[in-house]
């Protein structure tokens, strides 16, 4: 499989929040903690549509949870670019 198709393989399963993708990628974890990485991961991930990563932010926000760096999440409305 090419990079960019292991690319589109993981885009899909953030968007989609796959537990069945995120299972083998984080193993003896439970599906809790599964959920927190891929939210984490698909509010800092710029190739996801700006309506699924900000609804990650805000489902982080509820719980009070930070981004996957450490950091605070950013105020509401804005969203991590790449850098």
């Amino acid at each position: 499989m090419s990079f960019q198709q292991e690319l589109d393989k993981r885009n899909k399963a953030l968007l989609e929040m796959d537990m069945l993708y995120a299972r083998p990628a984080m193993p003896g974890t439970t599906d809790e903690v599964r959920e927190i990485a891929m939210h984490k991961a698909r509010y800092e991930c710029t190739q996801l549509p700006r309506e699924a990563r900000h609804a990650s932010g805000e489902w982080l926000r509820n719980r009070h949870l930070c981004r996957m760096t450490g950091d605070a999440l950013l105020p509401e409305g804005e969203l991590p670019d790449a850098s």
